[in-house]
């Protein structure tokens, strides 16, 4: 009788301990598969995030490659266009449509390169006419004789630019401009900068915004 008890015991026993043997191995396998997800939970959201950099440089190489420049007077459309960075002249008058039938190609320079921030003023065959009447027309225009602020360093030649050309000084509006051409086309060239308040609406104080923005 007590053989059979002990058996018993020993059974209840060894059962126990396979079941918790059981148990822990199971507790292992779940702790091993948990790990392994976050695992590739964590690779895929570094992939994901090294994608986004990715992305992020490509865009900024892209930008820094692009300029903008604006194209006005004689075209058939004026405005502000992107070009890849060592752009032609041609390239942006053939985004802005193309010259205009009254466009002065003399005056051009289809080969330059343009930079960014550029405006681009395309002169008329009647504008250009005036200018060669006043002696201030440029043969071909180009970035070494353009009156147009290039890079916002450039100076504006008050006594060769164009209506449009001064506009481009912050405190010259259209109105002060073609003043500025008349006084120049009825007295001539202005001698120094200082001569500019001679002109009817541009005082001291005025002058004291653009001096450092024009020359003769």
């Amino acid at each position: 009788m007590k053989k059979i008890k002990y058996k018993k015991y020993l059974c209840v026993f060894l059962f126990a301990l396979f079941q918790s043997v059981l148990l822990c191995g199971c507790a292992s396998n779940q702790d091993e598969v948990t790990m392994a997800l976050l695992n590739t939970k964590t690779t895929e959201t570094q992939s994901e995030e090294m994608t986004a950099v990715s992305f992020l440089e490509k865009e900024l190489a892209l930008e820094t490659s692009q300029i903008y420049i604006y194209v006005c007077g004689a075209v058939e459309l004026p405005g502000v266009y992107c070009l890849e960075e060592g752009s032609r002249l041609y390239e942006a008058i053939a985004l802005a449509g193309g010259l205009s039938i009254d466009a002065d190609e003399n005056c051009l320079n289809m080969a330059r390169q343009i930079v960014d921030g550029e405006q681009i003023v395309i002169l008329t065959q009647a504008e250009a006419a005036l200018q060669k009447e006043a002696g201030t027309y440029r043969f071909p225009m180009d970035e070494n004789t353009s009156a147009t602020a290039t890079q916002g360093s450039s100076l504006v030649n008050i006594n060769t630019a164009t209506v449009a050309e001064l506009t481009t000084v912050s405190g010259i509006g259209e109105s002060r401009a073609q003043a500025i051409v008349a006084y120049r086309e009825k007295n001539g060239s202005f001698g120094s900068i200082e001569e500019i308040k001679k002109v009817d609406g541009i005082k001291e104080g005025l002058f004291s915004k653009i001096k450092d923005k024009i020359t003769t």
